[in-house]
């Protein structure tokens, strides 16, 4: 349990980190800090395949991470079972009549 919570938050850090709406301001700090560096020029010049790229990274991580969030090792859900209504009203009634009487509801 402890670490599908880490492994979900992982996700989720990496679903920020890709974000789209967050490459504008991400890629040039991306290409300052690579300035001169080959892998700078490449980024600048493939940047469409850069945002698809980190659009389908923040997809797929987004899912993984809300599905772990939610999953268990277990694979056993918890299960509720109905109570039977007992009200003070209904003691009253007999098991053989079929349906109270109105004077049994009122007070």
């Amino acid at each position: 349990m402890f670490w599908q919570k880490i492994r979900s938050g992982v996700m989720f850090v990496v679903s920020l980190i890709t974000c789209p709406c967050h490459l504008p301001v991400t890629m040039p700090l991306i290409l300052t800090l690579l300035a001169g560096t080959p892998l700078a020029v490449w980024i600048a010049q493939h940047g469409g395949w850069v945002y698809d790229t980190m659009t389908a990274v923040f997809i797929l991580s987004l899912a993984l991470g809300w599905i772990w969030m939610g999953s268990s090792d277990k694979n056993t859900r918890e299960v509720c079972e109905p109570r039977e209504m007992t009200s003070p009203r209904m003691a009253n009634v007999s098991e053989s009549d079929e349906t109270p009487r109105l004077s049994e509801y009122r007070r």
